[in-house]
């Protein structure tokens, strides 16, 4: 059964149709054609064992005649031919606990049978999951970076409001407790880690080169050069403008 990430996270009651072997629906699963009677069988008596003698020894087995029915079917029904069993598709609601994960077989009863379904679910384009876990990409400027701030955050459930602490770096991370995935054989939630990622612009006005060319001068732990400055935190440096 195919699920998207979303469905298999937080469950779903998904319908499903299945090719199964099940009681005949025409017959009941008695096995004439509905409306016609059953002969009693005489070879067993009707109790649908046969008595088997084998030198000194007495054998009681099943019914070859009746095949232990008890009874003879001499108008079999027309879909199952009297066997009492037919193919037949059904429509079941799948109740897709939350939680599933990719791969992972269940075992559902459907009618008298039981069927095996294994869940394939789908990528997200957001979330990366670590089994109760998941991981998401959070895109900030430099200036959120530097000076700290607020930014939202696609979450499982809910747009989520994340601080920003001033001066952090990229590929760091901040953790959302219990936003994650449901634990399916435990209790709680897993959490949402969000991975900060510092957009770097490719163009700047010139309002904004002038700032960063005066922050650049400022700065004394440069290693190389920065175009366009000429002071570093040992003395003079050419232009390379």
């Amino acid at each position: 059964m195919d699920l998207t990430f979303n469905q298999a996270a937080k469950g779903v009651n998904k319908e499903f149709t299945v090719n199964i072997t099940d009681t005949c629906e025409r017959c009941d699963g008695k096995g004439n054609e509905p409306g016609t009677k059953v002969q009693h069988c005489h070879y067993c008596g009707g109790s649908g064992m046969e008595t088997i003698n084998t030198g000194p020894f007495v054998m009681r087995s099943t019914c070859r005649r009746c095949g232990g029915r008890g009874t003879i079917i001499t108008t079999p029904c027309v879909v199952c031919r009297g066997t009492g069993q037919a193919k037949q598709k059904k429509k079941v609601v799948i109740p897709v606990p939350a939680g599933v994960e990719d791969g992972q077989t269940v075992r559902m009863p459907v009618g008298k049978r039981e069927i095996f379904i294994t869940f394939r679910v789908q990528k997200s384009p957001v979330f990366r999951r670590d089994g109760a876990d998941i991981h998401s990409d959070l895109f900030i400027s430099i200036a959120q970076a530097i000076l700290g701030g607020t930014a939202r955050a696609q979450g499982l459930y809910e747009t989520i409001n994340v601080t920003i602490p001033p001066g952090i770096q990229t590929d760091q991370k901040i953790r959302m407790s219990g936003k994650g995935i449901p634990r399916i054989n435990s209790y709680g939630y897993g959490d949402h880690y969000i991975h900060v990622k510092i957009r770097v612009p490719k163009r700047l006005t010139s309002r904004q080169h002038s700032l960063m060319l005066s922050y650049a001068e400022d700065e004394t732990d440069v290693e190389g050069t920065v175009n366009g400055v000429t002071n570093t935190s040992t003395g003079k440096r050419s232009t390379g403008n």
